[in-house]
């Protein structure tokens, strides 16, 4: 069943349905020391509320990986897929120190920038689940000439755990990269989406559930109604935690 309630046009907000997903994926594992590891996931078609077929089975299971195979069905139509890889640590000699490399930009701490109000009829549905603080770059729709942006997410009410499912969840929720350089509402979704887990929490330090996010996308190509987009999500600490590609479409505003 879907949820009413966290619409995103005449769709369900992705985030929820890839969450969905992954926390079938996860029932279906049953095994905590294999966490999310990649996801792929394509928008085949707009999730409505209401009934729908949420399947989810392993292509296969190694020593250390299991990756599986998901999809939504509506009313005989595949709407979503996902594809996804769930590992568990490994003793090795070689890792690389990327601290530098991927440190998080500079921007205003969360607490000195207000949240983006929800707006019933105005903004997405969705949006009154999540709470989205813009902090570096140009909202959306305001003709920027950058097509990149930032700031802090969380959800509006905390979750009783702020796991890999619900991290993949609340990354969704951000306008297209794209979104900034149109001058006014223009309709646009995601065709694709790579999402890598690149980070995990010391095992004494959980992620805490009412906690912000830092997130930061930068729009890689676009052109002849299609973009490609990179984000960034680190955790509190600052220690890079996820890395979010994904493949846009986009139209000339109505």
């Amino acid at each position: 069943m879907i949820e009413a309630g966290w619409g995103q046009g005449r769709a369900t907000y992705g985030g929820l349905v890839a969450g969905l997903l992954a926390a079938r994926a996860e029932q279906l594992i049953d095994d905590p020391a294999r966490r999310l590891r990649v996801a792929n996931i394509t928008f085949v078609g707009p999730v409505e509320p209401g009934d729908a077929s949420i399947d989810v089975e392993v292509l296969r299971s190694g020593s250390s990986a299991t990756s599986v195979h998901g999809r939504v069905v509506q009313s005989g139509d595949v709407r979503t897929t996902f594809t996804a890889t769930y590992g568990a640590d490994r003793a090795t000699q070689v890792s690389v120190d990327g601290s530098r490399a991927t440190a998080a930009p500079a921007i205003a701490r969360p607490e000195a920038v207000e949240a983006a109000p929800f707006i019933e009829g105005l903004l997405p549905d969705f949006l009154q689940h999540v709470e989205l603080r813009f902090a570096a770059g140009s909202p959306p729709f305001t003709g920027a000439r950058e097509a990149a942006f930032g700031g802090w997410m969380r959800f509006r009410e905390a979750p009783a755990r702020m796991g890999d499912r619900e991290l993949l969840a609340l990354t969704d929720a951000w306008p297209p990269g794209v979104a900034p350089l149109f001058t006014g509402p223009a309709p646009m979704s995601s065709l694709g989406w790579t999402y890598e887990v690149v980070g995990t929490p010391p095992a004494d330090e959980p992620d805490a559930p009412d906690a912000h996010w830092q997130y930061d996308v930068r729009t890689l190509v676009a052109a002849h109604g299609y973009g490609s987009t990179t984000a960034r999500i680190w955790d509190a600490a600052g220690r890079l935690r996820a890395l979010s590609r994904q493949t846009i479409a986009y139209f000339e505003p109505r």
